[in-house]
């Protein structure tokens, strides 16, 4: 079945079509489709629209649902191509979303070509949650609801022999991301000094620029067991909360999962999606919070190991930055509010948590 091309293309014709390959789907006959792209300014790897549909008669199936297609901007397209991105959020929702203790959308459709191309056809979240704002930033109670899905999460992986078999499932110093990442930053390193300098700490730069030539040693760091998995792109705009029930938090967008630490994963939400008058006064609270949830589950982490692993991805994060200011397309004004948001708070994040301490190591 033919991919779309762009939202654009999505049709009734092939709407139905691929639908009808679910057995829940199999008697609908669509009416109509309105698509909206809700996508721009969030979504870097893919083009995301919103679905609604109306039926020729009446049936037990979703007024609405979201499409992820591949991004057509060509500088993000060849970095999500390089890195296997799409095939790796199609395989989560098709070999480990259904036993995921994460709440995460129900999949209806997916499909990976071999041109690496993908589509997913996923639940619209919007009628029970509403998704966090990158921009605003997290609330206190939101990442702590936050933090508590995910030390079940990786409580449920941890050490899990179940990891080694997923081969679509990279470690993050794998030869593709060794490849690729290091460049990103080094690419991003003279923005950040000529365009920046006024925005972020000037103590920041002088550690992006040690950085620089130890980027290789961080990623292997970053890379070091214990490993579990790892959501990996845990920003704001991936986290939905509750309308009802403020524990009750779902995630989207598995393009970047890993196999990796799980406190990677905090500090890549506190780093980059919470006010530094909060990330600076909180974040080693929250890493005991992470602790507990997990050690309820019978995992014994350190705090000190915990703190310096935390400290690694910190670090490692900052080419996030590095990216949305010198390689990718972030699309309109909200991309770039949300690039400023990201830069800022990485980088006041690396001072607020002495992550220097790292490269005197």
């Amino acid at each position: 079945m033919n991919i779309p091309v762009s939202l654009s293309a999505v049709t009734v014709e092939w709407l139905e079509l691929v639908l009808r390959s679910n057995e829940r789907f199999r008697e609908i006959e669509i009416e109509g489709i309105l698509c909206e792209n809700i996508g721009e300014g969030t979504g870097i790897f893919g083009e995301i629209g919103l679905l609604t549909l109306s039926y020729t008669s009446e049936v037990d199936a979703p007024s609405s649902m979201v499409v992820k297609l591949p991004c057509i901007e060509p500088e993000n397209l060849a970095v999500a191509q390089a890195l296997g991105l799409y095939a790796r959020e199609v395989s989560f929702y098709e070999s480990v979303g259904k036993s995921s203790s994460l709440r995460i959308p129900e999949c209806f459709y997916s499909q990976l070509d071999n041109d690496g191309r993908f589509v997913l056809l996923i639940e619209d979240l919007s009628a029970d949650f509403f998704v966090g704002d990158q921009i605003i930033g997290a609330t206190h109670e939101q990442v702590e609801s936050s933090i508590d899905a995910l030390g079940d999460f990786h409580a449920q992986w941890w050490e899990n022999p179940e990891l080694g078999a997923l081969d679509w499932l990279p470690v993050p110093n794998d030869p593709a991301y060794m490849a690729t990442v290091p460049d990103i930053y080094r690419a991003g390193l003279p923005v950040l000094q000529r365009e920046w300098s006024d925005r972020v700490p000037t103590e920041s730069i002088e550690v992006a620029l040690l950085l620089e030539p130890r980027f290789e040693e961080v990623m292997e760091m970053f890379a070091e067991k214990p490993h579990t998995f790892a959501h990996a792109d845990t920003r704001l705009d991936n986290i939905f909360f509750s309308k009802h029930n403020p524990n009750d938090v779902a995630f989207i967008d598995f393009q970047l999962c890993l196999r990796g630490k799980g406190i990677n994963d905090l500090a890549y939400i506190i780093g980059n999606s919470v006010p530094r008058e909060i990330a600076a006064g909180n974040w080693q609270s929250y890493i005991e919070r992470w602790l507990t949830r997990i050690s309820g589950h019978g995992i014994d982490y350190s705090l000190e190991d915990a703190i310096h692993g935390y400290r690694q991805a910190v670090l490692y994060y900052t080419v996030g930055a590095m990216s949305l200011i010198a390689s990718f397309d972030t699309g309109n004004e909200r991309g770039a509010a949300m690039a400023e948001a990201y830069v800022t708070r990485i980088f006041n994040h690396v001072i607020d948590t002495d992550a220097r301490v790292v490269l005197d190591n």
